[in-house]
Parts: structure tokens; sequence; C-alpha cells
């Protein structure tokens, strides 16, 4: 009996493009053996493709030179296999085996006969890099993503250039300018990801009003407060119930049902109350995603509440449970809305390596485009006629300068109204008064109708995932205020 002692290729993941893995089969001279290589099939109705190891593609049928008979002539054997391009992915089962009429057996394999090992072939993942604003309304249309497409298999360092022209709202409630009050940095960038609260059904505490409440702290429930676990500090929610709303106060007048709110509320008789004690711990659905770093800054749902923004500390994978750095009371359902400010959260959290160092405080990423105005009519005050406003920032942000200005003393724009060229309302009111003609220009410091980002990112390596990051405009670019 002639034996083959071993089998041996790289198992790692295969990247989404073309490439070749050598193997080796070790064993006796004139041992023999059978290899064969197919992709496994992704659903009933697709097609397992065969190796051809003739022309070194994959074939939809199996022929004879789908497989491989090799008589060794010496103690290895080596050969190549090829795998093809596929962005979608794929896995690769390789079976080596012995011919049933001859003399060998696998040493090797529990299987004397066969042995089977597969490869994945991983799929190219994309990044997406957008920008994102949390107040709507004082900014145009925001400009196009940028994506980056690459294998999550190894590194990457992928550069893109990110080029916004991001401007101000061309509208009367909006287009009060843009103000520039710092260069963008690192945890400008952020990662969004929103997760469920899950709190156990043995774990949760309500009862049900007996009788209305009408602008009044005292409550009457149906229930002992001792049985249903009610506690002094316990968050409140419910229909009629403000968020943040504590029991102040239990066994009010001896009476067990009787509880005091921490404030006035109207609750209609019937309506089930949920309690929940303020914890640094907090269940969820689903951790996929969420790393230690991440930050809370906003709940949503029908029973909603936050109390400051708390940053995740710790994560109990086994429970589903995260620690919090400052006590919250969430209620069951809730969606947390957590942010990973900044690349190296980021990574912990989708494992994207994203080098975002050149955006700082001392590199320019983004400048503010000159702005100009014509004077519409001749300025006899401190107020300023012009041909359209958008751009400017009233409040006392914003310089003027040009042919016959007075800047004697402070003289910054108080108020605009807002109004586009051509419009006839446009008009900035001054700290000093002028006397600038018809037709003049005049230059606005302070406030811009657009400003441009650029700046490159470096991607390191590519998430297993599809993922967005964006880059929130409005913690580097203050809209304008009308100043009235």
């Amino acid at each position: 009996m002639k034996e083959i002692t071993d089998f041996n290729i790289d198992e790692t993941n295969l990247t989404a493009a073309v490439l070749s893995r050598q193997y080796t089969v070790v064993g006796e001279e004139d041992a023999e053996f059978i290899l064969q290589v197919f992709n496994s099939s992704t659903g009933a109705s697709d097609l397992v493709n065969f190796y051809d190891f003739t022309t070194k593609s994959f074939v939809t049928e199996f022929t004879s030179k789908s497989s491989l008979k090799v008589k060794m002539k010496s103690n290895t054997f080596t050969g190549q296999i090829l795998f093809p391009t596929n962005a979608s992915g794929d896995t690769y089962t390789i079976l080596l085996l012995t011919p049933p009429d001859k003399d060998t057996e696998l040493t090797f394999s529990a299987a004397k006969n066969s042995y089977t090992t597969t490869i994945t072939q991983v799929a190219n993942t994309v990044l997406t890099f957008s920008p994102r604003v949390l107040v709507a309304g004082s900014f145009a249309t925001l400009p196009d993503s940028i994506t980056s497409t690459a294998s999550p298999v190894g590194e990457t360092n992928i550069t893109k250039l990110i080029d916004w022209d991001i401007d101000t709202a061309s509208t009367d409630a909006g287009g009060f300018g843009l103000r520039l009050i710092r260069q963008p940095i690192d945890t400008d960038w952020v990662f969004l990801k929103s997760q469920t609260v899950n709190i156990v059904l043995t774990d949760r505490k309500t009862d049900t009003v007996n009788g209305a409440v009408s602008s009044s702290t005292a409550v009457t429930l149906d229930t002992n407060y001792d049985t249903t676990g009610i506690l002094v500090g316990d968050y409140v929610y419910g229909t009629g119930v403000t968020g943040g709303t504590t029991v102040a106060a239990v066994n009010v007048g001896d009476d067990a049902k009787d509880i005091t709110l921490s404030a006035a509320m109207s609750i209609s008789d019937g309506i089930t109350l949920s309690f929940v004690t303020p914890s640094t711990s907090v269940v969820v659905d689903d951790l996929t995603n969420l790393a230690t770093g991440m930050i809370i800054n906003t709940v949503t749902g029908a029973l909603n509440f936050l109390s400051g923004t708390p940053t995740v500390t710790a994560i109990d994978i086994d429970k589903k449970t995260l620690t919090l750095s400052t006590e919250q009371g969430f209620a069951d359902g809730v969606a947390l809305n957590f942010r990973a400010l900044g690349s190296a959260v980021i990574n912990k959290a989708i494992g994207a390596d994203i080098d975002f160092s050149n955006w700082n405080s001392s590199v320019t990423s983004t400048t503010s485009a000159e702005l100009t105005k014509v004077v519409r009519s001749t300025a006899s005050s401190t107020t300023i006629p012009l041909k359209g406003s958008y751009g400017i920032s009233g409040g006392g942000f914003v310089s003027v300068s040009g042919v016959n200005i007075v800047n004697t003393s402070a003289n910054t724009v108080q108020t605009v109204t807002a109004d586009d060229e051509g419009g006839g309302n446009a008009a900035v009111v001054m700290q000093v008064a002028q006397v600038v003609k018809t037709g003049s220009i005049v230059r606005f410091t302070g406030s811009a109708f657009s400003t441009t980002t650029s700046n490159k990112i470096v991607i390191k390596s590519h998430p297993s995932a599809n993922h967005t990051i964006n880059l929130v405009v409005d913690n580097f670019i203050t809209p304008g205020i009308s100043g009235s």
C-alpha cells in the first residue's frame, strides 16, 4: 500500500482578483491520486462549476479534464490552481481522492481515500465617504459621495481625494451664508450605527394608571409599588409623560399604590406606564459594528429620553450588554443612535483602517470663497441696499470693506434682509452709517456663499462589509443668521 502523507495549500482567504495558489502533495513514489476543484453552489438554482486542469478555468460541465490523475514520480508533486476574478466572492472546494483500483491511501486524513478542504474568495466591499449636515435648511444640496471599492483581504493603501464645494441655501429662510469657524479634523469623520434596547421580559416593570391625572404629580396605580418593583429615581415612560420624568416618592400617604412624579403630568386613566431603573448597563438586540469609544448622541422611538452623551466603555459579547460612562434609563424598544468619531474608533467599529491624519487644525482643508455684492441704491444710513444678500450673515460676525466704506469704529453686519439678486429687498444693517453709491462693490469677510473642502484620505484596509462614513460639515462650518 502506497501512502500519501500530506496535502498543502494556502487556505487563507482569496481576494476578488484573479490569483494562483500552489499546492503540494507529499507521499511515496508511485502513489496515485486524483485532484478535483469546484466552486460551491450558492443556491438551489445555481450550477456548480468544475475546474478544467487543461484550460485552467472553471466550466459548467464535468469532463475528463476536471480530474487531475497523477502517479507520483518522487516524494512530492507540485501544481497550481488559478482562481478567477469574482467581485461577489465564492467558495472553492478542493477534493483529493485515491483511485478505487489502486493501492494508495491518505494517511493524513481520517477518511483514507478522500480529503476535502475549502478556500473562500471574499467579495470586494465599498466604503462611501459623504458630507453630512445635522441642521437642515441652511445648506444647498450637498455634493456627491466619494467611494472606494477594494478587497477586505490584506492592505489596500488606496488614496482618495475629497473635493467638495459646499454652498449656503439659496432661499430667503436659509441663505445667510456659511461661517468657517475652524478646519475639519479627524473626529469630524463619523460612522453612524443604531441599535435597539432589549430589556428582558422578566426585568420589565409596568403598571396601569388607576384614575386620570390632571396636571398633577400624584399618580395612583393598580398594583403596590413593591410588588411591581418601582423605586425612587426610576424613569417613567408612557402616554402623557414627558421624557426625563422620574419617580420622586413611593408609598405616598402609606398607600403602596400611590406614587409621586418629579413633575406635574396629565395622564389618562388606564394608561400603562413603564418604569426603568437608571444603570450604566444596557442590553441591545445586536452588537454588530458597536465598539468601545462610541457615543450615544440621540435616541429615537415613542418612549425616548437621553441624559447627556454617554460613551461606551465596555462590551459583554455573550450578554449583548454595553457599559456606559453615565447612568441611563432607556425604555425597551428605543433605538440608540451611536457615533464612532475619528479613525481609531471607526476602525474598532467596522474594521476599516483609514488615515485621516492630514485632517487636523494645522492643515488647510477648507477655504471660503470671497464674497462680494453690488450696492443696489445709494446708502445714506447704516442700511446698505444690495443686489442680493445670499451668503451674508448677520449677528456681528461679518466685516465690510470697499470704496467709501467707513470703518472708523466697530462695524460689522448686524442684520440681513435676505433676498436673491434682483429681488429688490436685499439689505444689510451696519453699526456705522455709510454713504455708498449705487453700483459700488462691497466685500464681506466672515461668511461666504461657498466653501471648498479638499484633502486626501488614505484607506489602508477595507472592512468586511459595505459602510458609509460621514464628514459632519456643521462641526466646522456654522450657518449664518439674519441677526434680527
